[in-house]
């Protein structure tokens, strides 16, 4: 028995901690891809975003500042138009600083309520100059923009500079948001995972206590009942399942066992009181020959029968294992004549005559051939059985639709309609099996029809109603069937239906 985990074991290894710590690995890792993906790419948006309105701003004031009048003294242009423009230009811009140089880096009439940074304009100013399209750079969080312009003849440098306090605290604004909302999406993974984990450790500690139940008192255990629609409850219910199926083999086991050994005793018993009452007479030196010639018989038919039940266990044995069984052409015409040959001795001492219909064309299919002789001989053997003198078993081959099948037919007392499905199963015999002549043992019908299952085809009890209108005797061979004679019952006709063979199969097989 496999020792079970201590409380301290659980904690550090058990399947809980794993899913725990999976679930928050999974969403720690999610949530840290999901803001390195949006805040560095949202503070760059956002300074791309305050250079495109800085230059839109700009385009939109540069006709304005070509068409501004100059003055005549100084050839400047006009201070107060210059002041109004370079206000409107800021305000448009999003609160912004403009400013206007000359090609010496001199700002043109500068304002008095401004300290104008001058230095840090010189770089950018100096790169415009020599440009004609934008030039700008960020200078500890402000932005500075630089185009080249042409006013009254003269080359000046417009700067435009903003602050880009606001795209800090736009992102720390996102980024504390981002913090709250992966710690509630963290605490809801841990408080997720913890109900599930435990819901789905519960039902699968009711496995281990039904698999430790299961070992301690076997199969009579109660087995395992969930009903969930997933993978654990799928493996419940197979884990029921395959209990359910190993208590039906115990329990066919121990039947199989009992029974075999009840079988086994009667022709034992039997055959040790013959051979006792002959050892008497042997010592007794009053020897019989026509009574030990009765009784040797008598013990070489207990012989016969003790052989066939090997054989019928044999055959129970590999059909349990599921032995595979040969696929081969088969003319079931040519198998019958040949299998019902075997028992012409047989059926001469009981007074039964053997009718062998041969099919009205080839009868070909595809099966096992030691399976089908084996079939047709258990079969005819019942047959045998229960066949009263004077009377014929019928045997034939033929089609039924898309089937090739063997009839064998008796005038017996036939089966009642309330055994007709039990004499299939294992030691069951019919109501008549007792009187019949050597009484078999419930096996050789149960074989049959596994065979037959194994092979795609059936073996069936079929009635006399349904030959004909089946294919049966008459259809397959074109005839009637032969008359009842002697002392006749209702008798009892099986049908062992295999797959049949298509026609260019069997023309290529010919």
């Amino acid at each position: 028995m496999s020792r079970r985990l201590t409380g301290i074991e659980r904690m550090l290894t058990g399947l809980r901690p794993r899913l725990l710590a999976a679930m928050l690995l999974v969403s720690a890792v999610t949530l840290g891809v999901a803001a390195i993906a949006v805040l560095s790419p949202l503070e760059q948006r956002l300074r791309e975003d305050g250079v495109r309105e800085v230059q839109y701003a700009i385009l939109a004031d540069r006709p304005r500042f070509a068409h501004m009048p100059v003055e005549p003294r100084t050839g400047l242009p006009a201070r107060h138009r210059l002041h109004r423009v370079e206000a409107e230009l800021g305000h448009r811009a999003g609160d912004a600083d403009a400013t206007l140089l000359n090609k010496e880096m001199e700002v043109i009439h500068p304002p008095r309520y401004r300290d104008l940074n001058i230095p840090a304009y010189f770089p950018v100013a100096r790169r415009a100059l020599t440009k004609k399209s934008f030039v700008h750079k960020v200078v500890d969080e402000s932005l500075i923009v630089a185009l080249r312009l042409k006013i009254g003849g003269r080359r000046y440098v417009l700067v435009v500079n903003k602050h880009l306090q606001y795209v800090a605290q736009a992102v720390g604004v996102v980024r504390k948001a981002f913090l709250v909302a992966a710690a509630a999406g963290l605490l809801t993974a841990l408080l997720l995972g913890i109900g599930i984990a435990t819901a789905m450790l519960r039902r699968l500690e009711r496995l281990r206590d039904a698999t430790a139940r299961l070992e301690r008192r076997g199969l009579d255990a109660p087995a395992p009942q969930d009903s969930g629609r997933d993978e654990i409850g799928d493996l419940a219910r197979s884990f029921a399942g395959m209990q359910s199926q190993l208590q039906r083999q115990e329990d066919a086991r121990r039947a199989f066992v009992a029974t075999a050994s009840h079988e086994l005793r009667t022709p034992l018993a039997s055959l040790d009181g013959m051979l006792e009452l002959l050892e008497d007479d042997l010592s007794a030196g009053s020897l019989d020959l026509e009574d030990a010639r009765l009784r040797t018989e008598n013990a070489r038919e207990q012989t016969r029968r003790l052989s066939q039940l090997a054989t019928d266990l044999l055959d129970l044995s590999r059909l349990d294992t599921e032995a595979p069984l040969r696929s081969e052409p088969l003319e079931l015409g040519e198998l019958t004549r040949a299998v019902a040959a075997e028992f012409e001795l047989t059926a001469e001492k009981r007074e039964v005559s053997l009718d062998i219909q041969p099919p009205r064309e080839p009868c070909w299919t595809s099966a096992d051939p030691g399976s089908v002789a084996r079939i047709v001989r258990i079969l005819i053997d019942n047959a045998l059985r229960f066949a009263p003198p004077a009377t014929s078993i019928e045997v034939s081959a033929g089609r039924d639709r898309d089937f090739a099948q063997i009839l064998v037919r008796d005038y017996g007392p036939g089966v009642p309609p309330h055994e007709r499905d039990r004499i299939f199963e294992r030691f069951t015999r019919g109501h008549g099996a007792a009187a019949g002549r050597g009484a078999g043992f419930g096996l050789g019908l149960a074989i049959g029809r596994e065979l037959a299952t194994r092979m795609g085809g059936s073996l069936e009890l079929v009635d006399e109603t349904a030959l004909t209108a089946e294919g049966g005797l008459a259809s397959a061979n074109g005839g009637a069937p032969a008359a009842r004679n002697g002392s006749a019952g209702e008798g009892a006709c099986f049908a062992l239906r295999l797959p049949a063979m298509r026609v260019e199969s069997e023309i290529a097989i010919a």
